[in-house]
């Protein structure tokens, strides 16, 4: 089968591999799509501690069952699937109190596992979560960033519900702008790019800016920073109100420095939390698609076959694109 190999950073190949068979308790997909996301990025520069070379990347994937592994009888050939990519100890202190997405030992599909750059691959059947038949592929490809989203959101807890800032309409801070509104946020949207800013507007979004400083509001009660960006983080910051919450979930760079003012987090008793990965949220995420799907298609920009991959990483890299689906 062909599938994308990573050898070493930066250095990867679309060859023939082995075709994986399924072990007892696994299934094997035949993957009808992969996402591509800025994680990819970091696995494929050699940023993910994680990884074990050689790697087949690719964390947001699904398909449909072409074989299935002894011990599993509740999927079947030819039914459709999204698959939760991570895979945690399920010993450790993190895991028995219920953050498993902290767990020390904590790995997945797409990179200490062959991931979804491949034409098939091999999964755990409970990692997979079953699609509706009238779901289209556009959306439900969605579903590991919208479980990223749904555990940044929890992380929140009651502070959803008034009006929230979003900085960055990338498909993070977009899904992240749908969910809040779909819960009864007033949700105004940060983005310097045209055409992310388009596609916001495109959304429905009634207030849609270049920059914090075009608010029309000078405070608000949640911030979501989904831009990983530290002048982006110290705007957004300056834009709380008295009692305020701020959500980091950008993936800023290892290294990177902001400035706040303890002051105001002390005296307006903000709140700051930052979120990461998925915890227990991806069925919820294949639900909440089930009932909101039409609203994310626009979210799917690009589609590219996998012998293309580098057209890919372009298209990601440039901005021009939202989310980038590669089809092996």
């Amino acid at each position: 089968m062909r599938a994308l190999q990573l050898n070493a950073p930066d250095q990867w190949t679309i060859g023939e591999v082995p075709e994986p068979r399924p072990a007892p308790g696994e299934v094997l997909i035949d993957v009808v799509g992969c996402g591509v996301c800025g994680t990819d990025l970091h696995t494929l520069a050699g940023g993910n501690p994680l990884v074990r070379l050689p790697a087949i990347p690719g964390h947001e994937f699904g398909g449909t069952v072409a074989a299935v592994g002894a011990r599993v009888d509740w999927l079947n050939v030819g039914e459709r699937v999204v698959v939760d990519p991570s895979i945690s100890c399920d010993h450790c202190a993190r895991c028995f109190e219920g953050r498993p997405n902290l767990c020390p030992d904590k790995g997945g599909y797409g990179s200490r596992y062959p991931g979804g750059f491949a034409q098939k691959t091999a999964v755990r059947a409970t990692s997979c979560v079953k699609i509706p038949d009238e779901m289209p592929w556009e959306v439900a490809l969605l579903a590991e960033p919208l479980s990223c989203v749904l555990h940044g959101i929890d992380r929140l807890g009651t502070a959803t519900g008034e009006d929230a800032v979003v900085l960055g309409a990338g498909p993070i801070g977009l899904l992240t702008a749908l969910v809040l509104r779909h819960v009864g946020t007033e949700v105004a949207v940060v983005e310097r790019s045209d055409v992310r800013r388009a596609v916001a507007d495109k959304l429905g979004f009634d207030t849609v800016v270049s920059s914090v400083g075009e608010l029309a509001r000078p405070d608000t009660a949640v911030v979501v920073d989904a831009t990983g960006v530290p002048a982006a983080i110290e705007d957004g910051f300056n834009t709380l109100r008295r009692g305020g919450s701020m959500l980091l979930m950008g993936v800023a760079k290892q290294g990177s420095r902001v400035s706040l003012d303890p002051h105001r987090i002390n005296w307006h008793e903000l709140t700051i939390v930052g979120s990461t990965a998925v915890n227990s949220t991806f069925g919820r995420a294949v639900d909440l698609l089930a009932r909101m799907g039409d609203q994310t298609e626009p979210l799917v920009t690009h589609s590219v076959p996998l012998e293309e991959f580098g057209q890919a990483l372009d298209l990601v890299r440039s901005q021009g694109a939202l989310k980038v689906l590669v089809r092996p």
